[in-house]
């Protein structure tokens, strides 16, 4: 039996809300000013008190985000091996027949040894040629650009202090010339793509998307280290899960070191790169398309950062109903922060997981719990908006509980008002389901869809049972442990309200309005687009 997975909801903020009390100044006429009695100064109304709400976490500043990044690494640099491993599936993931026999004997030597190693590779890899670490030719060419790039740009780095010594000429030949080398060394992985993305395969299950599916987009946003051979592995793998066809934008890689530069840059500064920028465009042209009822953007690793900035300015830019049509989908998510701003003045009776109340209606995240990259971000971020340690509503349940149903103090102590000067992750925005698999690695294919959307034997549908429920044992099957379901939420509300009449009809109150869920594949939606099939709107 498959492990338990944990699935965290954000605590809604009317239950911890945190605020700035600061003194009013009444607004000074220009005669108050200028008048000869004295010098100018502010006219204090002491009688009138502001409710300044704090700022979230990420909005703070570079070097403090910064600083925190380097922390959060080292606290999981533990975790790092993570990324890769497990190399191969543990157990025999299928055994399924090879297009050449593998103990055809014609040919050179050095073909009927690849059909042999290919035949061994395949028992232990579930997506088969499509796995990142599968042991094929592209793979491997890939793989080695990538660990000489990654010397490469470390001994750069590190001579970049030896060399400080030298005229501002040389170093600065130096370094144009070590960047632009680089540039051709990655273009061999990125391959031309002028237009800054491309399609699916065609492949039979998805030969009549535009029949079945012709008010559907799907659009994927890569991670690190990703070149053209890698991506299209990526958007053919949900294309084979979905029966979709996938547009696959382009995150072009740098290198593994200069990738997560550039990362620390996009979270830290809040910094677009021309990917995010032309990914913005095609979500933007989508989401306008009349025709075009769904949009839905699959994002992994560092596409989450560049995914939550797009979504910032998708939410800054389109109307609700335009916004309507989006669902988001994450894995292995980097971000340290996920927007979904409530269409309603306040939030109640869990609107937290009313896909109504919120400008996007569907958004879910999944990570592996020992993936350095989700540990990092997701996991970090989103478990910190779900904890309701430190949280004001301890204090606000407190209240209500003695104050005998009445209403409870919102106002802070003066201690409480200097705690609230300072940044705290806990005080942040994550919007989104976070569902985390016991298990390591990061890779999208192998590590991701292969554990949590297996294939079946002919590689071209997701395994199902015949009710269309996932197959015991694997992820979708797991049962689940809720943080913050909406019967807990709405207990904690009517608690800190100090009302108790409601407790006991918050009882019928579960996550989606079910509290007998008890597996993954009933709460992700994402499950409900397997094999060519669609979730029921409400």
């Amino acid at each position: 039996m498959a492990a338990s997975v944990n699935v965290y909801h954000s605590l809604p903020r009317d239950l911890g809300e945190q605020k700035i009390i600061t003194e009013a100044v009444r607004p000074i006429p220009l005669g108050s000013v200028l008048r000869k009695d004295g010098p100018a100064r502010a006219i204090r109304d002491k009688l009138r008190r502001l409710d300044v709400r704090k700022p979230d976490y990420y909005t703070g500043p570079p070097w403090k985000l910064l600083f925190d990044d380097i922390v959060l690494f080292m606290k999981n640099a533990i975790f790092l091996p993570g990324i890769v491993f497990p190399l191969w599936s543990r157990d025999t993931a299928r055994s399924f027949t090879l297009e050449n026999n593998i103990y055809d004997r014609s040919g050179f030597v050095i073909s009927r040894l690849s059909r042999r190693v290919e035949a061994f590779a395949q028992k232990y890899y579930h997506s088969g040629p499509l796995d990142e670490l599968y042991p094929s030719l592209p793979n491997i060419r890939d793989i080695t650009f990538h660990a000489i790039l990654f010397i490469a740009q470390g001994t750069f780095l590190l001579s970049l202090p030896f060399l400080s010594f030298l005229s501002f000429n040389i170093l600065t030949a130096y370094i144009i010339g070590f960047v632009t080398l680089n540039y051709f060394v990655c273009y061999a992985l990125n391959g031309w793509m002028p237009y800054g993305y491309i399609q699916s395969t065609d492949f039979p299950e998805a030969a009549q998307w535009d029949q079945e599916h012709p008010n559907e987009q799907w659009i994927f946003l890569n991670g690190v280290a990703v070149g053209k051979h890698w991506l299209r592995s990526n958007i053919n793998r949900i294309s084979l899960t979905f029966h979709r066809r996938v547009t696959g934008v382009h995150n072009k890689t740098s290198g593994i070191i200069f990738d997560v530069i550039q990362c620390l840059l996009e979270r830290c500064l809040y910094f677009g790169t021309s990917d995010t920028r032309a990914c913005f465009a095609i979500i933007s042209e989508a989401l306008l398309k009349p025709q075009n009822d769904r949009v839905v953007l699959i994002l992994h690793s560092q596409g989450g950062i560049e995914g939550s900035i797009i979504l910032d300015w998708l939410i800054n830019q389109h109307p609700r109903d335009i916004l309507q049509k989006l669902e988001i989908y994450t894995f292995g998510n980097a971000s340290n922060h996920f927007n979904n701003p409530r269409t309603h003045k306040k939030e109640h009776n869990g609107e937290e997981h009313d896909p109504h109340g919120r400008a996007i209606r569907h958004i879910e995240h999944y990570a592996n719990s020992m993936d350095f990259v989700s540990r990092w971000g997701v996991m970090n971020f989103k478990q910190k908006t779900a904890d309701q340690k430190d949280r004001a509503v301890l204090m606000n349940l407190n209240a209500g509980l003695l104050s005998h149903r009445t209403e409870a103090k919102k106002h802070l102590t003066k201690k409480q008002i200097k705690e609230n000067n300072k940044l705290q992750k806990a005080w942040n925005s994550y919007a989104g389901a976070l569902f985390v698999r016991p298990g390591s690695g990061h890779q999208f294919n192998q590590h991701y869809l292969d554990n949590m959307f297996p294939l079946d034997k002919s590689l071209t549908r997701v395994q199902q049972n015949g009710d269309g429920s996932p197959l015991p044992g694997t992820f979708m099957a797991a049962e689940v442990n809720i943080f913050n379901d909406r019967r807990q939420v709405d207990r904690l509300r009517n608690l800190k309200d100090g009302q108790y009449e409601n407790e006991h009809h918050a009882e019928h109150h579960g996550i989606n309005g079910d509290v007998s869920v008890k597996q993954v594949y009933q709460l992700s939606r994402l499950w409900s687009y397997v094999n060519g099939k669609s979730p029921e709107d409400l």
